[in-house]
């Protein structure tokens, strides 16, 4: 921490830190979740025959992946004197990290 900066913006760059790697990692996670699923002996006669497919409902894996990423960007690129509150950087990591991980859930959800 230099001089020059508030233990609020040393706080906000840490988070800021955090939400890169967060980013970073959505799409070893999203691959990561669909390779496990398609190791699936379910996931496989899904695909291979159309049977024991899951019911989760069409475009919800895109959607929830659009949120993560854009909440993610969001939590990334905000410029600290724009946020609407001190937390909300923080507020969009934490809603990021949810949505990643619902990613995550409705992709295994067919294993």
């Amino acid at each position: 921490m230099d001089i020059t900066s508030t233990p609020a913006e040393h706080q906000d760059r840490g988070i800021r830190r955090a939400s890169w790697i967060a980013l970073a990692l959505l799409v070893p996670v999203v691959v990561g979740a669909g390779l496990v699923t398609l190791s699936t002996t379910r996931a496989s006669g899904c695909v291979t025959y159309g049977v024991e497919c899951a019911d989760v409902p069409d475009g919800s894996i895109p959607g929830s992946f659009l949120a993560a990423l854009l909440l993610g960007i969001l939590a990334v690129a905000w410029p600290r004197k724009l946020l609407p509150f001190a937390s909300a950087r923080g507020w969009l990591l934490g809603l990021h990290g949810a949505a990643q991980l619902m990613t995550a859930a409705l992709i295994l959800s067919f294993a």
